[in-house]
């Protein structure tokens, strides 16, 4: 898998849970003594990802220097236990049949060191587009969201203010109409009693 799909991979699926990587069983006929053999750290599935890649692209037996010389250590493997004096022996009967130096074999190593500064400059490069198309453009939509939500709690704010106001001029309007039904039942009932009252003079009157 491409390092661009392993970065998405890595960006869009959800964190696994770290788990240790199984041991395999090894047979001296299976043993690969070239391989080698880093203190062991724990790794996500996504970091294995990444690490089955770069192992893929610097695979010692795809350097013919590395793989000559394997190729004599092999048979030793199960005559010789120590891996210094395997090689030194592999290698002396390399040299005697094959032309292959102890530089050559070195030189093999730093080949695939410069693939590994090769995959690690492509990486570098790929993780920058998917930092802009990812992660910058997101960012940038995150700030125009963010000033869509300023512009609204401001409507909001302003709104809530006109409520406010409204809610005053209700309360004013409320009471002076309250006023006026008091001022008017009065007025009717000033009044009622005045036409009552001439009601009874004129009839008084009148007799």
């Amino acid at each position: 898998m491409p390092f661009m799909d392993l970065i998405k991979k890595a960006i869009f699926e959800e964190e696994p849970q770290a788990q240790q990587p199984a041991r395999p069983t090894s047979s001296p006929a299976a043993a690969r003594p070239l391989d080698p053999a880093p203190a062991y750290v724990p790794m996500g599935t996504r970091n294995n990802q990444f690490y089955t890649r770069l192992a893929k692209q610097t695979d010692l037996s795809a350097v013919p220097e590395l793989a000559k010389i394997e190729t004599f250590a092999a048979p030793l493997a199960s005559v010789i236990t120590d891996k210094a004096l395997r090689y030194k022996a592999a290698l002396a009967t390399a040299q005697s049949q094959g032309g292959l130096t102890k530089d050559a074999i070195l030189k093999g190593f730093d080949a695939l060191l410069n693939v590994l500064n090769s995959s690690a400059s492509t990486f570098n490069k790929q993780t920058d587009e998917v930092s802009h198309t990812e992660v910058d453009a997101k960012i940038a939509q995150i700030g125009d969201i963010n000033e869509v939500i300023r512009q609204k709690q401001k409507e909001i704010a302003d709104l809530q203010q006109q409520v406010k106001s409204m809610q005053a001029q209700t309360e004013v309007s409320r009471s002076k109409l309250q006023e006026a039904k008091n001022n008017f039942a009065a007025a009717l009932e000033r009044r009622r009693a005045e036409i009552q009252q001439q009601r009874k003079e004129f009839e008084t009157i009148l007799g």
